[in-house]
């Protein structure tokens, strides 16, 4: 695709800057996620997005695949996604998928015991409202990454597979044929995602070893990590607040205000 920069009408004094060209949500922190063609965004993010974690009883904490060198890196070989849509609050079941394609739901009586067989380590499975779960996210709660930046990690590590998945956006904007990464000019500046949802970009997304890891059809690749750091001072996308609810379908212009 060929974006042109330049002034929209539909969008005010918005410059047009890609496309929606992937949506993610995340129901358990540190799992693969689910596709999805189509996500309402509010104050709070994605609904669904990351509220369950695995915890660790001897710290009563949600872990991460990056904590504890290997002891937690199962997780990041674990997918999970919602078996319907958040409605008025409320969460529908998850169901988390093992490596070998077996199912398990969130909601069945020995979901611990299976997951902690699997991770070889005592595990609850905790959704962070009902058990007052912090995970460790301060950040604001919608993360972004352009096709350009990806572009300009491939360029210094060209083996490598710089695949959306190994980062965990929420949203992948198609940015066409400019190159660099152009997220980071978005600082402090607003997003208008087609004609619904604003989004303000706040801070740059600073990735760690989960990055390199080995997940689904993706290899382990400490050269990933080593590639981010080097290119772009350890930054891979931007994190976003919501400014104004609405739904974000994959297809949607994006357009950086001037205000």
């Amino acid at each position: 695709m060929n974006i042109q920069h330049r002034e929209s009408k539909s969008a005010g004094a918005g410059i047009l800057v890609g496309r929606v060209v992937e949506i993610w949500r995340y129901p358990v922190q540190s799992m693969r996620g689910e596709q999805l063609p189509e996500i309402l965004v509010d104050g709070n993010g994605v609904p669904g997005d990351r509220e369950y974690g695995v915890v660790d009883p001897e710290i009563g904490e949600v872990v991460s695949a990056a904590q504890g060198k290997k002891k937690w890196r199962g997780i990041v070989t674990l997918s999970a996604r919602l078996l319907g849509e958040p409605v008025a609050g409320k969460l529908p079941a998850i169901e988390i998928t093992l490596p070998d394609g077996a199912t398990l739901r969130g909601d069945q009586a020995d979901i611990d015991a299976r997951l902690s067989a699997f991770l070889e380590q005592p595990v609850h499975l905790a959704h962070r409202a009902t058990e007052n779960k912090r995970s460790s996210y301060s950040h604001e709660p919608l993360h972004i990454l352009t096709t350009a930046s990806l572009a300009a990690f491939q360029v210094q590590h060209a083996a490598g597979q710089f695949a959306p998945a190994r980062f965990r956006p929420n949203i992948v904007i198609d940015t066409g044929d400019a190159g660099g990464f152009l997220e980071q000019g978005w600082l402090e500046r607003k997003l208008q995602i087609g004609g619904g949802p604003r989004l303000a970009v706040t801070d740059n997304c600073k990735r760690c070893v989960m990055t390199t890891l080995p997940q689904g059809d993706l290899p382990f690749d400490p050269a990933i990590l080593h590639t981010v750091n080097g290119a772009n001072r350890t930054w891979a996308g931007v994190y976003a607040g919501v400014s104004l609810s609405g739904t974000i379908k994959a297809g949607d212009s994006v357009f950086l205000l001037e205000d």
